[in-house]
């Protein structure tokens, strides 16, 4: 999606899904992250640890809420700020499905730019909750 800063309104909303998680990228993200913690990418370790399996790492799935930030506004538009709680784990196989909302609107000198209510959920499942503020291009 593509928007301009004053063609928006608070309340306007974006849905993305991502591409199924898979072990391969949670083995890449560990190497370009530096977390190797054997909970993303060993099952049998993880299932020693109290899991069902794997989970991805929350930053991970952060990097997807930023994505879909980004992704909102389109070119030009980049993150100012963004955090979030990992309310359930990411698995591979998941998809997950982030809403982005508009929640305010402001203009000043650093440029225009919007505050966004970030949610992510898996078969309906919330798996993420969070907010961002995004700056687009003058």
């Amino acid at each position: 999606m593509q928007s301009r800063f004053d063609e928006l309104a608070v309340g306007d909303r974006y849905t993305l899904s991502s591409d199924a998680v898979t072990t391969r990228q949670l083995v890449m993200y560990a190497g370009a992250s530096g977390d190797f913690n054997r909970i993303h990418y060993d099952q049998a370790y993880a299932q020693e640890a109290g899991l069902s399996g794997v989970i991805a790492h929350g930053m991970l799935t952060m990097a997807i809420a930023g994505r879909s930030a980004c992704a909102f506004g389109g070119p030009g538009v980049f993150v100012r700020d963004i955090e979030g709680r990992f309310l359930n784990p990411v698995r591979p196989g998941d998809v997950v499905v982030m809403t982005v909302e508009v929640v305010a609107k402001m203009t000043g000198q650093g440029g225009s730019c919007c505050d966004l209510a970030l949610k992510g959920e898996v078969e309906g499942r919330l798996v993420f909750q969070g907010r961002a503020t995004v700056t687009f291009q003058r």
